[in-house]
């Protein structure tokens, strides 16, 4: 896989970088991108001191390490490197030292998640747990493609994984999702009919077994929903990955 890891140098981001040493299967390429307009010698030193520290993780043995310091804007910079490297996964940390209305989310990652159209993976201050058991919401309201879920396929899940489909049916219509064509998945599904279901029902579970929530990006609105009304207390409480695709 060819992964793009971004950073602001915060202690989040290294998190989420070494988190992302763990999230691929076999031999990956690594990119690391810095984004900023300030002094490119200083920018490119710490850059470069910041990779060279990822290379002497123990899950670093088999990868590749190329740097990227960017003189642009993050959302550019992001959209250039995903498209001249052939980007499959974008990672980055939860928080970050820009905010936004969206509790728990730093304003970059939001901007990134909206604006780039790539796969990404939002890692919070937790460290790295077998993905076995994966929680995927869905606003029966708004169609998706699951092909979108076959990058799963390259992500280190376990060999007994089980993927739940919480199949949010607000307006009682009785209709399904699409087949979700993952032949190695134990598949679930459970519909729910109340928007107040989204923290009554699905979160409590998925908060205490889920070890990833899927998401589709023109979904988001559930995920918005979900933090926004969790308490500042509860959000720092929150240690679950979270990987939005785009179909």
């Amino acid at each position: 896989m060819n992964v793009l890891i971004l950073t602001d140098f915060s202690a989040q981001a290294y998190n989420a970088a070494r988190y992302a040493l763990n999230s691929t299967s076999g031999s990956s390429n690594f990119y690391v991108l810095h984004a900023a307009t300030g002094e490119a010698v200083k920018m490119n030193e710490t850059l470069s001191k910041f990779v060279a520290e990822l290379e002497n993780e123990t899950a670093a043995k088999g990868h590749s390490f190329t740097a990227l310091p960017f003189a642009d804007n993050l959302i550019n910079a992001t959209r250039k490197a995903v498209s001249e490297k052939r980007i499959d996964l974008i990672i980055m940390g939860a928080s970050g030292k820009n905010t936004s209305n969206i509790q728990g989310l730093g304003g970059n990652t939001c901007n990134v998640v909206k604006k780039v159209k790539c796969p990404v993976l939002v890692v919070p201050n937790c460290d790295f747990k077998q993905w076995q058991n994966l929680y995927l919401p869905l606003d029966l309201r708004f169609p998706v493609n699951a092909e979108a879920l076959q990058l799963l396929q390259k992500l280190p899940i376990s060999s007994d994984v089980a993927l739940k489909v919480w199949e949010f049916d607000l307006n009682n219509s009785g209709s399904k999702a699409a087949d979700f064509k993952l032949p190695t998945y134990k598949l679930s599904r459970q519909t729910l009919t109340e928007e107040s279901d989204f923290l009554d029902k699905f979160w409590p579970e998925a908060n205490a077994k889920a070890n990833l929530i899927v998401f589709f990006a023109r979904q988001l609105h559930i995920s918005e929903k979900l933090l926004n009304r969790l308490s500042a207390s509860e959000t720092r409480k929150q240690e679950l990955p979270v990987l939005i695709l785009h179909d």
